[in-house]
């Protein structure tokens, strides 16, 4: 009798196969996920410390911190448009703000007056009452949520404090 020399893969083996590179793709779709939110977490921290070495200098400016019921120029309406208008008329703070990511740089309402965004692309939160030693700046954080109506959702807002 004749040998018939089969050459190619049994459909378990490529069953197989296939499984082996779906679970190889899951894994390393969940690894780019994270590392793609600890790159955003680190871009945030670092621009939430890039505008609070630029407020400490608006405060060695002017010898005060920004107030948000200052008088400021129509159209500048969110507190972060307000922090950012104030913090370019002091010199070495607007020197400052130039470090920040150009990406995060926003004009999403259309005004002459830019918004600093977090990675996620959501205004990022300035607050200054008198009260606290020093004015604080939050990102809501991967949730895009701030957390004013669910305090749960706080948990992964990014805040200078």
């Amino acid at each position: 009798m004749l040998k018939i020399k089969k050459n190619g893969l049994t459909l378990v083996e490529i069953l197989v196969a296939i499984a082996i590179v779906a679970l190889l793709a899951a894994g390393l779709y969940s690894v780019s996920q994270y590392v793609d939110r600890q790159a955003k977490i680190k871009l945030t921290e670092s621009t939430i410390a890039i505008l609070t070495a630029a407020i400490d200098e608006y405060h060695d400016f002017y010898k005060k911190f920004p107030a948000l019921d200052d008088v400021y120029p129509s159209g500048c309406d969110s507190p972060i448009e307000k922090l950012y208008y104030r913090l370019g008329l002091a010199p070495d703070a607007k020197k400052i703000l130039g470090h920040i990511n150009r990406s995060l740089i926003k004009n999403a309402d259309g005004d002459d007056f830019p918004e600093v965004v977090d990675a996620w692309g959501k205004e990022f939160d300035y607050s200054y009452t008198g009260v606290e030693n020093f004015p604080v700046i939050t990102s809501a954080g991967p949730d895009g949520d701030f957390g004013e109506t669910d305090p749960g959702k706080k948990e992964d807002n990014i805040t200078s404090r």
